[in-house]
This record gives structure tokens, sequence and C-alpha cells, in this order.
């Protein structure tokens, strides 16, 4: 049998079997020459002799079939596995690294791995007993809480470093009345300028907009830091991860309700949940109960909704190009890559560049249904 890299990865026992065949292939050839050797049968042998090389021939060609057949089926549970394809969009504790020495060849993928500094691991987190928050749950929704430093974490700590660094700056210049000067100081003004006039403005109103410009010009920009930063290969969207998107979620959260109750009172916010109803005192006394039960389930959905539609735009987008680049490795060991390659190249350029749209798209929709939001609870029914 042909050895195989990815089989030799995938199936240790092929060598075994590449043994085995071999000594097989020895006791035949031994008993053949035994055979061989009465001298008056020696032409009639002989024709018998190459008849079977010319079925071994044929044999050989349909191992030869079967064995690329295999490869193709093991390269595809591997490549397009769940593992391996969810799991280069998820957290992990390591950057993934190219498949080159020193770091590995093969499927032996390099990695980067993180530096754990927090005393709690997995096997003695700080909440959690096998994978679960609660010791006496069993299951692995949620995992072991370590508070060990993550890939996504990492990145979001590069991502609001980059975005302190470009609009300190910037912020200085502005509050000394300088111009921006150059291209990208162009770009960012009118970035920051569309923001306010397009989405705080429009979404708050104009007379409260200002108090809260920072806050949607940080969402805005730091989300789309982390969709650009999931560009980069090897990097990955920290969007991607419900967790990521859950935590911005849970800060617009707050600061809406915080916003409303500081306007008009906590009871005076719960009782605004419900419009005004001019009809009759029974159909209210029934109707309001039941609308305001409505406005406050649907006040919890509209902020659940804002992070999965962040989630699953940027995991589903990076999930696309994970799909079209296994495909390079299904077919690496057969003559289909040279057809299969370039059109991969092609269909992962085209996604990435949608990909692009897409990460300004999701982070204007973040920051402008957040304006929403945060007008909707300043300006109640």
């Amino acid at each position: 049998m042909k050895k195989n890299s990815l089989r030799s990865v995938v199936s240790p026992q092929g060598d075994e079997q590449d043994t085995a065949q071999e000594g097989h292939s020895e006791v035949g050839s031994s008993t053949d020459d035994h055979t061989g050797s009465n001298e008056s049968g020696h032409d009639s042998e002989a024709g018998v002799h190459d008849h079977e090389e010319d079925g071994h021939g044929h044999e050989g060609d349909a191992v030869s079939t079967a064995d690329w057949n295999d490869d193709i089926d093991l390269a595809m549970g591997y490549y397009l596995g769940p593992d391996n394809l969810i799991g280069h969009v998820q957290d992990s504790d390591h950057f993934e690294l190219p498949a080159f020495p020193p770091w590995g060849e093969g499927m032996m993928k390099g990695k980067l791995s993180i530096p754990q500094i927090s005393p709690y691991t997995d096997e003695s987190p700080m909440m959690g007993e096998n994978g679960s928050v609660w010791a006496y749950q069993k299951n692995d929704f949620i995992g072991p809480v370590t508070f060990q430093p993550t890939k996504f974490v990492v990145l979001e700590l590069i991502g609001a470093l980059i975005v302190a660094a470009v609009f300190i700056p910037y912020a200085r210049r502005i509050k000394s009345g300088n111009r921006p000067v150059g291209r990208f100081w162009n770009v960012i003004d009118v970035m920051v300028c569309y923001i306010r006039d397009e989405v705080a403005m429009p979404g708050i109103g104009s007379a409260d907009a200002k108090r809260f410009l920072p806050f949607i010009w940080t969402i805005f920009f730091f989300v789309l830091t982390l969709n650009l930063l999931g560009m980069v290969p090897g990097l990955g969207a920290a969007t991607g991860s419900i967790s990521v998107t859950a935590a911005l979620a849970i800060s617009v959260f707050f600061v809406v309700m915080s916003t409303g109750i500081k306007k008009m009172g906590f009871a005076g916010f719960l009782k605004a949940q419900a419009p005004h109803l001019d009809i009759n005192p029974v159909l209210k006394i029934i109707l309001i109960p039941m609308i305001w039960g409505i406005e406050v389930f649907g006040l919890l959905i509209k902020h659940a909704v804002l992070a999965v539609r962040l989630f699953a735009n940027m995991f589903a987008g990076h999930l696309v190009v994970g799909v079209f680049v296994a495909f390079i490795g299904v077919t690496w060991h057969t003559p289909l890559i040279w057809g299969v390659g370039p059109a991969v190249i092609v269909a992962t350029i085209a996604v990435s560049i949608l990909e692009l749209l897409v990460a300004f798209i999701q982070a204007y929709v973040f920051a402008f249904l957040t304006s929403l939001f945060i007008g909707a609870a300043i300006h109640p029914h």
C-alpha cells in the first residue's frame, strides 16, 4: 500500500498494515519459487506467471484508486470536521501559526501559547466542576471559570490599545482647534462626523445626543477594530464569540436602564414601558398588564438580539472562509488540487472582501441600534 502523510497522521496503524502486507508478499514469493522448481512445466508456468503479473497490474490500479478515495475520506473527516472548522473560529489559549518548520509540518499546526497567569486552571477552576459553573451540574455548556487570558482577551486588549492610540491624539488635535491633516486623519474625521450626524443625533435626539456621543463612538470604533483584526490571518475575530458580544450588549443594556431610571425614576421608567391607552377603563385594566409584560420582555430580547446578530454574522463569515480553505487540505494529495486550489483562492478573496464590508456594516448596525435603544429610554411611549 502506498504510504501517505495524511494517512500516517490520521491512521497510525497504516505502517503496521504495510508491514503485514510486505510479509505476506514475501511468503507468496517463496511459494512461487518452490512451485516453479519443476523443470518439465517451465513454459506453461511462465505463461501463467505472465498472466498473473498482468492481473496484478490491474489489481494495483484498483488498489491505488481505493487508496485515493480513502485518503479523500480521511482528509474530509479531518479538515471538514467540526473540531477543525469551529476550532479555528473559537476562543483558545493560543494563536495559530503557519505549519512550517520549526513549528511543524503536515497537519501539525504551529501554536503560540498565551501565558497562563491566573492561579486557577481547568483542573482546579475557581468555579465549576466537570465543565459547568455550578458544582452539582454535569454539562459542558459554559466551562470551568479560571480567569486565564485567552486569544480573544488579548485581541480585545489590542483593540482597546489601537482605539486609544488613534483617538487620544485625534481628541487633542480637535481640542486645540487644529484641523485633521492627512488622508488617515481625514478618514477618521469623516467617520466620527458621520456617526454623530447620521447615527447618534437621529436616534437619540439633538438635545441629548451630545452626552452619549463618547459612548456611541467608543462602541462603533471598538467593534470595528475587533472586526478588522479578525481579517488578519492567524488572529481571529473576537466578535465571533457570543461571550464578547454578550458583554457589549450588557454594557449597552446598563446604559439604557440607567439613562431611563435617571430621567424618570425607577418606578416611572417601569411604568413608561406600557404606552398610554385612551380606551375603556375595564379594557385598560386587562390590556395594560399584558402590554407591559410584552414591552419588558421585548426590552430584554432586543439587547439579546443585539449580541446574537453581531456574533452570528462574524462567526458565519469566518466559518465559510474556513470551509473554503479546508477544501485545499482535502484535495492536497490528489490531482484535484490543481483545479480546486485556484478556485478556493478566488472564492476566499471574494468572501474576504465581503467580510470586510460586513465588518463595517455590523459596527454601524451595533452603534445605530444602541442609539435607538438609548433614545427609546429617554423618550418613552
